[in-house]
């Protein structure tokens, strides 16, 4: 029996220890990507676990909400996400400059769960957006590629309030995300072909210096690429 125990848990799949793990399920309808969040499907969408410091247990928890949700389909991965944010403001405006100089939402995603190439993106609440490609990472040689961008994206942002107006008292901003999976065939390999995929999410959030950074997975230290200590996205059909 012990042996028969031994084999299951070797066969089971993969999944981090202690970190988060989000069934990720089939979505029927048509998801329009306006960054209302609004929609049946999204109402229907489980939201992921609160996010936490980067650094884990035994730090504050983030001073604001973010409210995670993913679908699929044949064709696409769908997140959004309702940032809480009293005073809701942006700067950086030109694709691929460094969208983390502002507050910012960013997905992390290796569907091969091999922890070293890897997609980045990173969005403000002006909708700028800032992708990439890891070769690995940082801590083991990697090198970004910024030249790489996520074909077929699209995303959307709406501010709920007003955007760079301080004084006035804001609730947020929300985000819709489309990523079409043909954009991340390595090789011609389907990444579906994964039922489960490492990945995180981060919100890097400028409430003093240096910033707070609130992650779905704590990795343990204030750096988010470590692929292994990610959690798992679970497509369920």
């Amino acid at each position: 029996m012990k042996r028969l125990l031994i084999l299951l848990l070797a066969l089971a799949p993969f999944a981090a220890v202690g970190q988060p793990v989000y069934d990720c399920h089939r979505t029927t309808g048509k998801i329009k990507i306006d960054g209302r969040v609004g929609d049946k499907e999204w109402a229907a969408a489980v939201p992921c676990v609160d996010f936490k410091d980067i650094r884990g247990d035994g730090h504050a928890a983030p001073k604001y909400l973010t409210t995670m949700r993913m679908l699929w389909d044949d064709d696409n991965l769908y997140i959004s996400a309702v940032l809480e944010e009293p005073d809701v403001k942006a700067n950086v405006s030109h694709r691929d400059d460094i969208v983390y100089h502002d507050n910012d939402f960013e997905v992390f995603l290796n569907p091969y769960n091999d922890e070293k190439l890897y997609y980045e993106l990173e969005i403000n609440a002006l909708g700028t957006v800032m992708d990439l490609l890891m070769d690995k990472p940082y801590s083991i040689g990697g090198t970004y590629i910024m030249t790489w961008d996520f074909p077929g994206l699209k995303t959307a942002v709406k501010v709920q309030g007003s955007l760079n107006r301080p004084g006035d008292t804001d609730r947020g901003w929300s985000v819709e995300i489309m990523i079409p999976f043909k954009g991340l065939s390595r090789g011609g390999a389907d990444p579906l072909a994964n039922k489960e995929w490492r990945a995180n999410f981060s919100r890097v959030e400028w409430l003093t210096k240096p910033e707070e950074n609130w992650v779905w997975a704590p990795t343990g230290i204030v750096d988010i690429h470590h692929p292994d200590k990610w959690g798992t996205i679970r497509f369920v059909d």
